[in-house]
């Protein structure tokens, strides 16, 4: 049986006088999209409500949500989970098991996730991960969560070095990299450079800068300049020109 909840206060039960076990299930999408597929809320929620009707004793579910939340935030700060977490943590509170629809809905980060499996072994609740089958309150299940978080850690670290790789690879074909510029922000880094030129600190700059009323880039037009905001022109300017070199050589050794 399910029952709903909002995430501010504790849920009412429709059967707080069950002798069987409560499970928190605990669904998470970290973007809009998400919601339109295969991991949305409501798949999520299927997937519990289909553990719980398949169990051989009583299980009452009540139904947690988190949107925007990505994976890599810690459990602790997650508001949805945290409260969760505390209630799990209750000796008193008749939820003993958190029950999410895949190790992934639960974290990204396998420290975060072995911390938590931790947790619930300390405070003698369990947690159940249906993707995989496995309930950590048996040997066998902790062992397999565990290489199953590490390899959710390995994944992402892959994914981040095939971004790294790609962006390496168009930097070397001369793509110029970083926030775009338009040819407002560009003239007023030209004449930062000018100023710079003349031995000018990057706070007298800025001053100069605001005095003149050159624009800032894109959302920043109306505020002044500080010296963050000018050693950020000097940079894509060099971006700029990095780029432009690296373009010149790479098309020199084409042909």
């Amino acid at each position: 049986m399910s029952t709903e909840s909002n995430t501010q206060a504790r849920p009412s039960r429709a059967r707080s006088e069950s002798s069987g076990r409560v499970a928190l299930g605990y669904a998470r999408v970290s973007t809009a999209e998400q919601a339109l597929s295969g991991l949305g809320i409501a798949a999520q929620r299927t997937a519990i409500d289909g553990w719980a009707a398949s169990c051989l004793h009583d299980v009452t579910v009540e139904h947690h949500e988190e949107d925007g939340t990505s994976g890599m935030v810690a459990p602790a700060d997650r508001p949805v989970l945290s409260l969760l977490l505390e209630r799990l943590a209750d000796a008193e509170d008749p939820a003993s098991a958190l029950v999410v629809s895949g190790l992934d809905r639960l974290g990204r980060n396998a420290i975060d996730v072995l911390g938590l499996l931790d947790r619930a072994e300390r405070e003698r609740w369990s947690v159940v991960l249906l993707d995989v089958k496995l309930d950590t309150t048996t040997p066998i299940g902790r062992l397999a969560a565990t290489v199953l978080a590490a390899a959710a850690r390995m994944e992402r670290d892959n994914t981040s070095e095939r971004t790294r790789k790609a962006l390496a690879e168009r930097a070397a074909a001369g793509a110029r990299l970083g926030r775009p510029v338009s040819k407002e922000t560009r003239a007023a880094a030209l004449r930062v450079e000018e100023l710079a030129a003349d031995g000018r600190s990057l706070r007298a700059i800025a001053d100069e800068l605001t005095a003149e009323g050159w624009p800032r880039a894109t959302g920043d037009r109306q505020r002044p300049w500080n010296a963050l905001a000018v050693s950020r022109a000097l940079r894509s300017l060099q971006l700029d020109r990095e780029a432009a070199a690296k373009a010149a050589a790479a098309k020199r050794r084409i042909n």
